[in-house]
């Protein structure tokens, strides 16, 4: 589909946008989201057997995390099911989590396995047992099922989940607003060339080269996007000389997953946007390689904060830039050589799309067909919500892990090639 040839979209209703933003227990966006496997945290946070629990929010549920004497991963429901005393103050040892307040214990499936201050039956100590969600190990991230019963398949098979370690740099950083909002900025292909640009051309954060030249020679890019049984794929083509074409071509997995286009051979990027609750996301920025380990300088500029990532509170996922302190904008940097005056691109991104608010209000928005890929995605999560909430029926990914693979590119064709022609040469 072509945005060239499509009239101004259309606004979103509020009743809509309530719809796909509302990610809580009981809302139909969060049962659909509980039919697929979401990052819990990340596999560091809980560094060895019996170390310290983590809390963890997700999906508007609050819980708490902790890896067991044999290295397995519990997920339960953060309090205990006794006096509601929160189990993050619990000691993580023999094979599970034991409650300060009165001692109940609970292994990494949420069994009641000891209380020490009752006499109780096999029975009994069954009903005792509380909220434990599954959880799988991959790619530096721990995974959590939410959904009703069984999981429908394993964890998604993206590319980075595969790779040996060394080959992945895993990442995340607090977002101060909708996952919808994050994720839309993520398929925004005619933003670059405004957002990010630095000096006299649009900077080369991205590590795609050809980026820097032609989103500047060409801010107004045709747009075209796909429907797949994984989400969309989506193509922008920027005009790359008198006879080619510079073409980004993503993937946005749903619900909340986009594989981010990069040249090949290159480190190859994913963005995954997390619903803590209806107001914050998680925003999980992953690097990796297919055949080499990733070197010293790439883990370098990724830790040590260029013009890539977002400056963090040290020994948080807290971005030390943010609505209090302007993002640390710098306006003598943006007369002199930035566009924005802030300093990393992942910055940038959280500056403007919190500053649309917690919870972005579409059915004020007035869209352009530059904005048509956006437009694509809200209606396929429209139509996957309603058909879950009406139907019980599920998009194909949610059972079939391996539509979650693949990569997305940034290529130079000749401008005779159509997208079809392009997305087969890939």
């Amino acid at each position: 589909m072509n945005a060239a040839s499509r009239p101004r979209g259309k606004t979103m209703k509020a009743e809509e946008n309530d719809l796909l933003t509302r990610t809580d227990a009981g809302t139909a966006m969060g049962e659909l989201m509980r039919e697929f496997w979401m990052p819990a945290l990340l596999s560091k946070e809980l560094p060895a057997p019996d170390a310290p629990p983590a809390r963890v929010r997700l999906l508007g549920e609050d819980l708490v995390a902790f890896r067991d004497s044999s290295g397995r991963v519990g997920l339960l429901d953060a309090f205990c099911p006794h006096r509601r005393a929160e189990l993050y103050f619990g000691r993580n040892e023999a094979g599970g989590l034991r409650c300060i307040y009165h001692g109940w214990k609970f292994d990494a499936g949420g069994r009641c396995v000891d209380v020490p201050t009752d006499s109780c039956t096999p029975a009994q100590m069954q009903r005792l047992s509380t909220t434990a969600y599954p959880t799988q190990e991959r790619g530096g991230i721990v995974w959590a099922w939410m959904g009703k019963g069984e999981p429908h398949a394993l964890p998604p098979a993206m590319a980075f989940t595969v790779v040996p370690g060394e080959h992945t740099y895993v990442s995340k950083c607090l977002m101060r607003c909708n996952y919808l909002q994050a994720l839309e900025g993520s398929i925004d292909y005619s933003h670059i060339s405004f957002l990010h640009k630095e000096g006299e051309t649009s900077s080369d954060v991205f590590g795609i080269g050809d980026m820097i030249r032609y989103s500047d020679e060409d801010g107004r890019p045709t747009l075209f996007a796909e429907r797949t049984d994984y989400g969309l794929q989506i193509g922008a083509r920027r005009d790359a000389g008198a006879e080619n074409a510079y073409w980004r071509v993503a993937r946005w997995l749903l619900p909340c997953f986009v594989i981010v286009p990069t040249a090949p051979g290159n480190v190859s990027r994913i963005n995954l946007f997390i619903p803590i609750n209806d107001e914050n996301c998680w925003w999980y920025r992953i690097r990796w390689h297919q055949d080499r380990p990733l070197t010293a300088a790439e883990l370098d500029s990724y830790r040590d904060v260029g013009e890539d990532y977002a400056p963090l509170v040290p020994g948080s996922y807290l971005p030390r830039g943010s609505r209090e302190n302007d993002y640390l904008q710098d306006r003598a940097l943006q007369r002199r050589a930035s566009f924005t005056g802030i300093r990393s691109a992942q910055l940038q991104d959280l500056a403007v799309q919190e500053s649309q608010g917690r919870v972005h209000d579409r059915s004020r928005e007035k869209l352009m067909p530059s904005d048509m890929p956006i437009a694509q995605c809200r209606r396929m999560l429209l139509e996957a919500v309603r058909s879950h909430q009406s139907e019980r029926q599920l998009p194909p990914s949610a059972s079939r892990p391996e539509l979650f693979g693949g990569y997305a590119f940034a290529v130079t064709r000749p401008r005779r090639m159509t997208f079809d022609e392009v997305r087969s040469s890939l």
